[in-house]
């Protein structure tokens, strides 16, 4: 029983690393559009136009949107790339009792791309007000649904990375120990 509990579990692990994956990976992606959305706005001559709007304030800002557009799919790569070493490629099972450094070196890495995905998309959640109110006095072709998008599947993801940090800390295979004690007494006995 508690070994299908085990599995059962491994495999509610994986699927938290599939959804985290996708939204994170919908996440940079976004991100990644609505930067060069926020470029092509910034070259709109409504906007140039618009009064008390210096364009070059607003550039420099869309450029921070870049760099965190960038970090959000650097982020995504770097985790994926870890979490899926340390899931498949490394000699014991993370739901091992002793497998203690790379299920910690994972939740160390999910937490912190969580609270780094959540600073993104809080840097896309604050562009939105300016946005809208362009969109609505000035009549700036942007589009607002793909901010709003960007900065939801944001926090989403911000929200799978902490999901998968607990399923991490709770992944436990208490036969893994048991099992590997009697593989080691019958591989003493046989020599």
């Amino acid at each position: 029983m508690a070994e299908k509990s085990a599995k059962l579990y491994g495999a509610f692990a994986w699927t938290a690393f599939a959804f985290n994956t996708l939204f994170s990976t919908l996440f940079a992606v976004l991100a990644w559009f609505t930067f060069t959305e926020f470029k092509r706005v910034s070259k709109d001559p409504v906007l140039v136009a618009a009064a008390d709007v210096r364009p070059k304030d607003w550039v420099a800002l869309f450029r921070g949107a870049a760099v965190s557009a960038f970090f959000s799919v650097l982020l995504v790569i770097l985790f994926v790339i870890q979490a899926l070493y340390y899931m498949l490629f490394s000699r014991k099972s993370l739901a091992h009792p002793r497998s203690k450094f790379g299920r910690g070196f994972l939740m160390a890495g999910s937490f912190m791309s969580a609270l780094h995905i959540a600073n993104i998309a809080q840097q896309f959640y604050s562009f939105e007000p300016a946005m809208d109110s362009w969109v609505s006095e000035f009549h700036v072709s942007f589009n607002t649904m793909l901010l709003t998008s960007t900065w939801v599947f944001g926090y989403i993801s911000a929200a799978t990375f902490l999901v998968f940090a607990v399923m991490l800390a709770l992944w436990h295979d208490t036969q893994a120990e048991d099992v590997e004690h009697q593989i080691l007494t019958t591989a003493r006995n046989v020599a």
